[in-house]
């Protein structure tokens, strides 16, 4: 070896490791032959077209596109920001074939053996990096070709886990049903939680309700840019369940959100759910212990949002555990919070009357006849031999029917048991049904009642109100009084039969979602959890075809053809074997529209007769004023009490 030659081989040697540490530019995503593809202003999308088998072995077909970025990752410095968009790549290919990992969160593992409780924990891995929406979008078949130059409507699913769990891909919100099933394109997305979405410390670096920032952008990205997937952005429909849905409300009543959408469903919550909102004082107090337990405390602006961006998410997670209260009933330790700003309230009377109300649009609100089951069932386990088996009743005497009892009624947390005992014999007063035993069914039924219409039910009814009774009182030119959104209310009443919970728990929180989504027609949600019936997926079938005319026409009762559904007393009925989904599925090529099952006509919810539709595996029926008088011991009852009890102890009542 020549002597230049050496020299070349001891530099090689020199510079080799070095060329390890370069960075190599990944190559650009190609999207395989035959995946669907979208391109819009701010990049291609490559997703993935999957075939839906129904019964009779029919078939659909639908493009999913999954992971969509639509903020860029909220870590670093932007962690605890408002979501910045992402910088618009158009000439860029995106894989859109993946799951998106899910926001950092808590998870519990109390019935991890239970597939009811499976089944809303999160399904992809954890991330800070998880601000992505997802898209199912319909094929059309050949004999529904004229529907082709039509934008279809768009339904946009935010999902509940009271702010601090959940993922936009588990597989209750699997949208290929709906979608197909509906001629609906259905987009469901991720949100910041916990404290990673609504820690408050009213300042610039950390503002609070990050969470609701994140669904707005999400919300804008659906418009802007939907119209590219075959979407109507005029017909933009929230739809969303508990913290969903008082998500979905908060949007309805804040001015930053109006333009983006419609319509809105709002599913056993509403921004009137006590938990459901916080004051902007609590939320500090809180917000700043957790900060303590974090190791960030004594330090302000700039320094502390400094000292946060180094914390492990792990740590944020941790101490929000400690924050969660076990001795309380449904303890969310950050809720969105009335910032003054994203929710422009600053006082309890403008909040009350809905001040910023949307200015047009329809909304169907509604609950489930048993939703406070599934709080007691993580409630009372802690306290009672219901742990060793829950399908046990949870509570076996008085004493512990009273315990728990205060539990429900203390919201405060912090309530002397001094105080809590005439509230907890006040309430026990209204509820008690006198022909009843006094036996421990009678304790589990009251139990559920009371946190059914205290934590679900009224705030759902009390905000149907409000939306109807909006013309009463004089003009404002902030409250827009003379806006009344056309209201359609609803209570589930159907139990699945083979809920993997205990039978007294009845038609729980939650339930419904599978319905509304199709899930009843799912092999892989069968395999994994539990199967449905045929009269099931009758009922799934009738519920996907309101909330989708609904979507359509801001009315439920206005079929895909454009034909209402009769408001006869008695519909007309068909045998289980006549069903399209249970027999065959056929389309009527001369208006490119499926068949439906007959559908009762939903009556509109209205300040004279507040009726509503009972959605039932049997013939669906109508009621009236639900939970009258029940509320109205809430509303107006129980507060006075509250205050008595107050004055009488020499607490001072509390402000929020």
């Amino acid at each position: 070896m020549g002597h230049w030659e050496v020299v070349m081989f001891i530099l090689a040697l020199e510079i080799l490791p070095t060329l390890t540490h370069v960075p190599i530019a990944p190559l650009p995503f190609k999207c395989p032959h035959g995946s669907p593809k979208t391109r819009t202003d701010v990049g291609t999308y490559c997703g993935r077209r999957e075939t839906v088998i129904w019964p009779g072995k029919r078939t659909t077909q639908v493009d999913i596109y999954y992971g969509i970025r639509y903020a860029q990752p909220p870590t670093g410095s932007l962690r605890f920001k408002k979501p910045v968009p992402p910088i618009p790549k158009p000439d860029q290919i995106f894989n859109a074939n993946a799951k998106p990992d899910a926001c950092y969160q808590y998870i519990d593992t109390l019935f991890q053996n239970s597939a009811g409780a499976r089944m809303w924990q999160p399904n992809t891995p954890l991330s800070e990096d998880c601000l992505f929406l997802n898209i199912w979008v319909p094929i059309l078949p050949p004999a529904q070709k004229c529907a082709k130059d039509q934008k279809l409507p768009v339904m946009v699913w935010i999902f509940g886990g009271s702010f601090y769990s959940g993922s936009s891909v588990l597989d209750v919100y699997d949208g290929r049903f709906l979608s197909t099933r509906q001629d609906v394109i259905v987009v469901t997305l991720n949100y910041r939680l916990g404290p990673f979405g609504f820690l408050y410390l009213n300042n610039s670096w950390v503002p609070g309700n990050m969470g609701l920032w994140d669904q707005r952008l999400a919300i804008k990205w659906v418009k802007d840019h939907i119209e590219k997937f075959n979407g109507d952005s005029s017909r933009i429909t929230l739809f969303g369940e508990s913290a969903g849905a008082v998500s979905v409300s908060a949007h309805l009543i804040s001015p930053w959100s109006h333009g983006f959408f419609t319509n809105a469903i709002l599913q056993s919550g509403s921004v009137f759910s006590y938990w459901g909102v916080e004051a902007p004082k609590k939320q500090l107090i809180q917000s700043k212990r957790l900060v303590e337990m974090v190791g960030c405390g004594g330090r302000s602006g700039r320094d502390l949002h400094a000292c946060l961006q180094l914390k492990s998410p792990e740590s944020f997670i941790e101490a929000q555990d400690h924050l969660i209260d076990p001795n309380v009933f449904f303890s969310i330790p950050f809720p969105p919070v009335l910032d003054g700003h994203f929710l422009p309230y600053r006082n309890s009377q403008s909040f009350a009357e809905l001040g910023y109300l949307k200015p047009s649009g329809a909304v169907m609100i509604g609950m489930n006849a048993n939703e406070g089951s599934y709080f007691l069932l993580y409630t009372l386990v802690s306290n009672t031999s219901f742990a060793e088996n829950i399908e046990t009743l949870p509570v076996a005497t008085h004493e512990e029917y009273f315990k728990a009892l205060h539990k429900v009624l203390d919201i405060e947390h912090d309530r002397r048991p001094d105080l809590m005992e005439p509230l907890a014999i006040y309430t026990d007063f209204e509820y008690k049904n006198y022909s009843e035993p006094d036996n421990a069914q009678t304790w589990t039924r009251m139990l559920e009642e009371i946190s059914s219409d205290r934590g679900f039910k009224c705030p759902t009814i009390d905000f149907a109100q409000a939306l109807v009774n909006r013309n009463r009182g004089p003009r404002n030119r902030l409250s827009l009084r003379s806006v009344t959104p056309r209201t359609y209310f609803y209570e589930f009443v159907h139990r699945t039969e083979n809920l993997p919970w205990p039978k007294w728990t009845h038609t729980m929180h939650g339930y419904e979602i599978e319905y509304v989504f199709g899930i009843p027609f799912s092999p892989v949600f069968a395999e994994k959890f539990y199967r449905f019936g045929d009269a099931e997926r009758e009922l799934s079938d009738r519920m996907m075809t309101y909330w989708a005319n609904f979507a359509r026409t801001g009315d439920p009762n206005v079929l895909a053809n454009g034909k209402n559904i009769p408001s006869s007393e008695s519909p007309p009925t068909a045998s289980r074997e006549a069903s399209p989904w249970v027999s065959s599925h056929s389309v009527d090529a001369s208006t490119c529209l499926p068949h439906h099952l007959p559908m009762r006509h939903w009556q509109e919810f209205d300040e004279r007769t507040e009726a509503f539709l009972i959605l039932d595996t049997e013939q669906m029926t109508t009621g009236a004023h639900p939970r009258s008088r029940q509320c109205l011991f809430w509303r107006r009852w129980f507060p006075i009490m509250m205050q008595q009890a107050e004055r009488l102890s020499g607490i001072c009542p509390s402000m929020t």
